[in-house]
């Protein structure tokens, strides 16, 4: 039955074998109980395809927690690429034969998930093409392959050393494959990887060298292959600056039916993009008119003789500025930057346990530190969370340092972007009790479907409801300025879904995209300017915050309605992180029909 996967009959495919096996037992026993035959059926395929998957994509396998593979590299040979899309197409021939009316509640939800997962492969592979358009799409699995196993305990050093040695051998034959593979990219893409090569190559030559000295065995032997494998990426790096960009010509955008087809396995939500366009745009004038309210006392105390001739939606924005202008000159310097997130943790920790939010007993500290040089450069902060097969390991917080290589103009600009409350609201996002605490709960969802292959949109939209829990249930007192910068980040998630849509499915400029995040969304020139690289990278991406948010707020509204004296707001988080991470449209019927 593992004909047309191609697995070597050797000592590999025993051992993925009898992993996929393993998996089917577990799925089996912790979500369907074998109530039926098609249950059995389901969670079989579900154990093969989830090898299926590792081993294929074996850098992501890592980082999931499946270490079989951690010596290899994703193939993205010609070969491979086929070979792909006849194992997708032969998956979802498996699935339609099972009469879903069989199945149990949670396995119908795994099977829509699992069946949307595969068609959105199926037109990643046939019509996006990333390995043809991206050169991102190398330099995450390059930075990635390394980066795995040398920053989590998941098994002794020497062991993850010795895979990391094996991926070192195979590098050089991925760079070939992109040097063959990439045809015309947008020069953004070319031009942000050409960027994040240089971290990777820091990664080998700092970063794993410097773990090899604790593994004598194994040191000369990775040096050696290090330096092979830096000369290929040096060679590389020609190649991206020397040949590649001069013929990076390719149109970022994705065109409006592109467009459509993508937000709909990125989102999973039964809006159409023009609907969420139109209700952003009606949202944002909503958000604006609140932080005008929020922000008229802090102005009439701060600014009690400042007056304006300006009226209406004029006047509005100009007290705002002033106010946010105030709030942003208390601001860390760039060295202090995961000093005071780590302060901040500490508080927002604090807090969620005395208001008793949500249950953090058993969750492990969590680690703030800087984000690896070579996956800099798209976003400001994110979390990196162990796997759901790795239990019970370290999860980071990483905060993007300031470029070096910028202007004081450009440093500054950062810095009050990201101010001292604007740090907060980007902790309880991507930390607590944000991503942080919503992802430990996924991978202890025995269903790994939904763990492995989890919604963005709720995941996103989970966090935002953080920010909203935090900043109306008296972190600071309630003070105003953090209500300001929540507001802020809310409406940053407004216009992320507006520009998101006109720049990939409209015409929207440059020059458009920047005046309505700076003059219309209050940001400062510089987040604006790297909002702008990642809304291109990033199609579909950045519609998950404002659509997630409006799913889980409006779950939340409904739940608590139903529930009216009953209802406690530790009950519905409790409930809503436990079904691991799919779309809130599933855990919209689980809810509000149990």
């Amino acid at each position: 039955m593992y004909n047309f996967l191609n697995i070597p009959k050797n000592k590999k495919f025993v051992c993925g074998f009898l992993f996929s096996l393993l998996l089917s037992f577990l799925i089996l026993f912790n979500c369907t109980g074998g109530k039926s035959a098609e249950d059995r059926k389901f969670t079989e395929i579900v154990g093969r395809f989830m090898d299926w998957h590792f081993m294929t994509s074996p850098v992501s396998a890592t980082y999931d927690g499946a270490h079989q593979y951690d010596g290899e590299l994703d193939d993205f040979s010609s070969e491979a690429i086929l070979k792909r899309g006849e194992a997708i197409r032969s998956f979802l021939q498996e699935l339609n034969a099972i009469d879903t009316t069989q199945l149990s509640f949670d396995n119908k939800m795994d099977f829509k998930i699992l069946e949307d997962e595969l068609e959105g492969r199926l037109f990643n592979l046939e019509v996006l093409k990333p390995w043809e358009k991206s050169p991102l799409t190398y330099n995450y699995v390059i930075g990635g392959s390394i980066y795995s196993l040398i920053s989590r305990d998941f098994a002794p050093l020497k062991q993850r050393l010795g895979n990391a040695l094996s991926r070192l051998r195979k590098i050089p034959e991925l760079l070939k494959q992109a040097k063959t593979n990439l045809k015309n990219p947008p020069e953004i893409f070319t031009q942000t990887v050409i960027k994040q090569n240089r971290g990777t190559i820091s990664l080998i030559k700092n970063d794993l060298i410097a773990a090899a000295e604790k593994v004598p065995d194994l040191k000369d032997s990775i040096i050696a292959e290090s330096e092979k494998t830096i000369a290929a990426l040096e060679d590389y790096q020609n190649f991206l600056e020397k040949d590649l960009l001069p013929r990076s010509r390719g149109d970022f955008r994705l065109g409006e039916k592109l467009y459509k087809e993508k937000l709909r396995f990125t989102l999973d939500t039964d809006l159409e993009s023009e609907e969420i366009v139109r209700r952003a745009e009606e949202e944002f004038k909503k958000v604006k008119k609140e932080m005008y309210q929020t922000a008229l006392p802090l102005h009439q105390e701060l600014f009690p003789d400042h007056q304006h001739k300006e009226t209406g939606e004029k006047l509005e924005g100009i007290i705002i500025r002033e106010i946010l202008d105030e709030i942003a000159k208390d601001h860390p310097q760039p060295e202090q930057l995961v000093d005071v997130c780590r302060e901040i943790l500490k508080d927002l920790t604090q807090f969620v346990g005395e208001k008793d939010l949500v249950d953090l007993s058993g969750i492990n500290p969590l680690t703030v530190d800087w984000t690896p040089e070579f996956s800099r450069g798209v976003a400001i902060a994110g979390l990196a969370s162990p796997g759901p097969l790795d239990k019970d390991m370290q999860s980071f917080y990483r905060v993007s340092p300031v470029p070096q290589d910028w202007t004081k103009e450009e440093v500054e600009s950062y810095l009050r972007e990201y101010n001292s409350w604007m740090l907060i609201d980007l902790s309880v996002h991507e930390a607590m009790p944000g991503h942080y605490v919503q992802l430990y709960f996924a991978n202890r969802c025995p269903s790994l479907v939904r763990a492995i292959f989890g919604s963005g949109s709720f995941i996103e939209g989970w966090a935002m409801f953080s920010e909203w829990m935090v900043a109306n249930h008296g972190f600071k007192d309630s003070d105003p300025r953090l209500k300001l910068m929540r507001l802020k980040m809310y409406l940053r998630a407004v216009t992320n879904s507006i520009l998101d849509a006109k720049l990939h499915a409209g015409k929207m400029t440059d020059e458009e995209a920047m005046k309505l995040m700076v003059e219309g969304a209050f940001q400062e020139e510089s987040e604006a300017k790297g909002k702008l690289v990642r809304a291109k990278l990033t199609s579909t991406q950045l519609s998950t915050y404002f659509v997630g948010f409006q799913e889980v707020f409006g779950l939340y509204q409904d739940y608590k309605k139903q529930k009216g004296e009953e209802f406690s707001l530790k009950e519905f988080n409790q409930k809503l992180l436990s079904h691991g991470s799919p779309p809130t449209k599933y855990l919209r019927e689980i809810m509000l029909e149990e």
